[in-house]
């Protein structure tokens, strides 16, 4: 049975429709709005991004669950210090072997007097934790993750939330202004999968805890302003997107040989 009182596959489709419900109007009202910045349009845009975390909350509560006690587990800080070093080394290792393979093999130009500062990598990481795709873990990983372990393996759960995670992005696609509008769809899909396989081993391998998750998923979308190959245009690019993706694939299969795919997660841990 599924934590939230039904099976496995009620639980994910109810969290998806959900999910997709909120978010998908929130991008959809913020799309009608006269272009240029706003504080509506950002206060949709910011909610739109919450919406897998809301909408976990909100479940929670009706299952009548204690939602005190599942945010406190989600969010719990204690965990080995060596995770949160992996989740902050890892995307700059895989933006520095991207980056290389563009260069070295692909004669790409290094241009990193036009990336931003090394200082200013903190204050792009901290607002994507805030307000950004960080808060998309409580949800993915907090909620809709421990659902269907509770009957699927650990890489067979990781992949079908890296399905309903992907979708969920389909509206950025469309809507002018979004990173997602810059990049290949065929290319976005694999690197979804991935990245839900290797949050899936950092959240299982600290006991459930989304916070080192969080910091990996903002760093992902943090490093990008420094790929060293056109920064962000050079990450979105078919031919940056496609390293980037195929240097995820090669992280995450690596994880899945080195750990159990019924729990992916070390060990020992």
């Amino acid at each position: 049975m599924g934590r939230d009182g039904g099976s496995p596959l009620r639980s994910l489709a109810v969290y998806t429709c959900f999910t997709y419900a909120v978010s998908w109007t929130s991008w959809g009202l913020w799309g009608m709005l006269p272009a240029g910045p706003s504080a509506l349009g950002t206060v949709l845009f910011v909610l739109g991004g919450l919406g897998p975390f809301l909408v976990g909350v909100a479940l929670t509560y009706r299952s009548r669950r204690q939602a005190r006690s599942w945010l406190g587990a989600i969010f719990r800080i204690q965990v080995p210090i060596r995770y949160y070093v992996a989740a902050l080394a890892l995307p700059i290792a895989v933006i520095l072997v991207a980056g290389t393979v563009h260069t070295v093999v692909f004669d790409g130009r290094l241009a990193l007097e036009a990336l931003p500062g090394s200082y200013e990598y903190p204050l792009f990481l901290g607002f994507i934790v805030l307000f950004g795709g960080g808060l998309e873990e409580p949800g993915w990983r907090g909620y809709l993750l421990p659902q269907l372990q509770q009957r699927y393996s650990a890489l067979v759960a990781a992949l079908v939330v890296g399905v309903v995670w992907a979708g969920w992005h389909f509206p950025l696609f469309v809507l002018p202004g979004t990173v997602q509008s810059q990049m290949s769809l065929v290319l976005y899909i694999p690197q979804i999968l991935a990245m839900s396989v290797i949050l899936t081993w950092l959240t299982n391998a600290v006991g459930g805890s989304v916070v080192p998750a969080i910091l990996l998923h903002a760093g992902g979308n943090a490093v990008l302003n420094y790929y060293p190959v056109g920064g962000v245009t050079g990450a979105t690019s078919a031919l940056g997107l496609g390293l980037l993706v195929t240097t995820l694939l090669g992280v995450a299969s690596l994880l899945v040989v080195a750990c159990r795919p019924s729990d992916l997660a070390p060990h020992s841990t």
